[in-house]
């Protein structure tokens, strides 16, 4: 086994997938095919003359040897990240980047630009608004809006608030719309999931239509197409506003909480740290009534 350092890139390969378990995530996450980094990961196992991976029917898991390799591995990215970060910060606009879905982005995000501005001058939100769960460790982002999230070696949750859905309608005195609204929902439909989690039946009668993000579903609820299913507070300023309504009759079920997610920032990533502090509050506050 040689002493010598392994090429730097073979080791963010190895970082990549033994955090997301997964060479075509891993591949997606460095915007390389997924076959380099299976190359990448064999290169790294014949330098070190080790196992780091178990390929099996389940998928991928670390040997023994890859985990301890993968903590100081982590460990060792996370330090140069930091490093990077504070060099790149010198003499520049600071840039805060955070990643939400379209709807949290446009009806949440984008009203507080302003007040965050306010509140670190010389600091600049970059807002992403997207479907996709992106990770902060992959250099995209500061900062994700998740629903749901599980603990994650390398990242903090910080619990926003918990989440219910419940059927919504057209509000500011729109006759009732006959119909439902579909969108996708962790991979299938979210009026199945509602109903698996004990909802009870979609409204019937009316046409089906189906639209490809929770964003375009809550517009097109707005303007009267139907009842779809909206995330509870999430839509508080829509309910505020009047222009959506919740459906009286229609049970809200639970689906976990929303959660701000971040990488640790260390004791000299002051104001990161207060950034994430005043964004979960800034939310939470958002959300009340």
């Amino acid at each position: 086994m040689s002493d010598d350092l392994p090429p730097l890139v073979l080791l963010r390969a190895f970082d990549a997938a033994g955090r997301h378990l997964s060479f075509a995530r891993a591949a997606a996450a460095l915007h390389v095919a997924p076959s380099t980094i299976s190359h990448q990961i064999a290169d790294l196992e014949r330098h070190f003359g080790a196992a780091l991976f178990v390929r099996g029917p389940r998928g991928l898991a670390l040997t023994a040897v890859g985990a301890e390799l993968l903590a100081d591995v982590a460990s060792a990215f996370e330090r140069l990240r930091a490093a990077g970060a504070r060099l790149r910060r010198r003499g520049q606009p600071a840039v805060v980047r955070i990643s939400a879905n379209p709807y949290f982005a446009a009806e949440i995000l984008i009203p507080l630009i302003e007040a965050f501005e306010a509140a670190f001058p010389g600091q600049s939100l970059h807002v992403q608004a997207t479907e996709a769960l992106e990770d902060p460790r992959d250099l995209g982002v500061d900062f994700c809006v998740r629903s749901g999230a599980t603990e994650v070696a390398g990242l903090e949750r910080h619990p926003l608030y918990e989440v219910e859905i419940a059927p919504v309608t057209g509000g500011c005195g729109r006759k009732a719309a006959r119909g439902c609204i579909d969108f996708p929902y962790k991979g299938g439909s979210a009026w199945r999931r509602w109903e698996q989690l004990g909802g009870g039946k979609r409204p019937a009668g009316g046409p089906l239509r189906q639209f490809s993000s929770y964003h375009s579903a809550m517009r097109a609820a707005s303007e009267g197409l139907g009842a779809t299913l909206g995330m509870l507070p999430v839509v508080q300023p829509w309910l505020r506003s009047g222009r959506l309504r919740r459906v009286s009759y229609q049970p809200s079920v639970p689906l976990g909480t929303l959660d701000l997610v971040c990488r640790p920032f260390t004791p000299s990533e002051r104001t990161r740290r207060r950034i994430r502090d005043w964004l979960v509050d800034a939310f939470r506050a958002a959300a009340r009534d």
